[in-house]
């Protein structure tokens, strides 16, 4: 790199670090010559003197301009090491303050959210390994409550790892946020256990109060249902009836009210099973 390519900068590479194009440059205008008038900022940066005032002000509070109190005013930029740093203790503080900007802005986003949408039918499909993520991220949004069958053959052969233990925490987190949980276990038969299977079953009965977790026997079909609304269907490969192929999404009250007896009934039906890992 030459002494010439070094010297060369561009309003652009300081607007990353928040200052607006008129900030770059006239801090830059000021950096390279010297103290200035406002005047002569204006004239030196192309900068409309209507506006030279309001911009070196913000450059003052962001500690990249010292100011001369004289008549008329003079200005001189700040050293790069010290403006750098300023700049860089402001971003920490945005990025600090977000978290509690986020929660405030997803209270609102909420309640927006809660307005029914006019049709009153929507649906969505996802395929393949990617939509695990995406089937982790829907039963995340139940508010208060979650009814679920999970086909623990198919979760235990499942490329992803510990997604037995991302359902695990998922619905951990629900539960303590006040979701009322029921989760149905199905998928082997206790007569036929295998090792891996009873350890996956023993993980939810250890983890989980027993009145939320059952194992269910004559559990065919896998869908879960979303605060009473939504509807997800889990789809077993027909070819290979162990794998999982899909899932579809269903945003429907009446699809949701009609599977709560279906899902009511298998609950009934199930039971607790004592597992006695060897």
């Amino acid at each position: 790199m030459t002494e010439t390519e070094f010297h060369e900068i561009t309003p652009e590479e300081l607007e990353v670090f928040g200052l607006s194009s008129y900030e770059s440059r006239v801090y830059l205008s000021l950096l390279s010559s010297g103290i200035r008038t406002a005047k002569d900022i204006s004239s030196d940066s192309k900068i409309p003197f209507g506006r030279i005032y309001d911009v070196l002000s913000s450059l003052e509070d962001k500690g990249l301009v010292d100011r001369q109190e004289s008549r008329p005013k003079k200005f001189a930029a700040k050293d790069p090491k010290s403006a750098l740093k300023n700049l860089l203790n402001i971003k920490n503080m945005e990025l600090e303050s977000i978290p509690q900007i986020a929660v405030l802005v997803e209270e609102k986003l909420a309640n927006l959210h809660a307005i029914k949408p006019e049709e009153s039918l929507f649906w969505s499909v996802a395929l393949g390994e990617k939509a695990i993520g995406q089937y982790i991220e829907k039963i995340s949004e139940a508010k208060k409550e979650l009814k679920t069958i999970i086909n623990l053959r198919v979760a235990s052969r499942m490329p992803q790892r510990n997604i037995i233990m991302t359902l695990i925490d998922t619905i951990t987190i629900l539960n303590s946020n006040g979701v009322s949980v029921k989760v149905l276990l199905s998928g082997v038969s206790p007569g036929s256990l295998e090792e891996e299977y009873m350890a996956s079953i023993a993980k939810f009965f250890d983890v989980f109060d027993r009145k939320i977790v059952r194992y269910c026997l004559k559990c065919t079909t896998a869908f879960d249902v979303i605060d009473n609304e939504k509807v997800i269907v889990k789809v077993m490969n027909p070819v290979k009836p162990d794998e999982f192929f899909a899932w579809i999404f269903v945003w429907q009250k009446k699809f949701a009210e009609e599977l709560e007896p279906k899902f009511q009934e298998m609950w009934l039906n199930a039971h607790e099973l004592k597992i006695e890992l060897k």
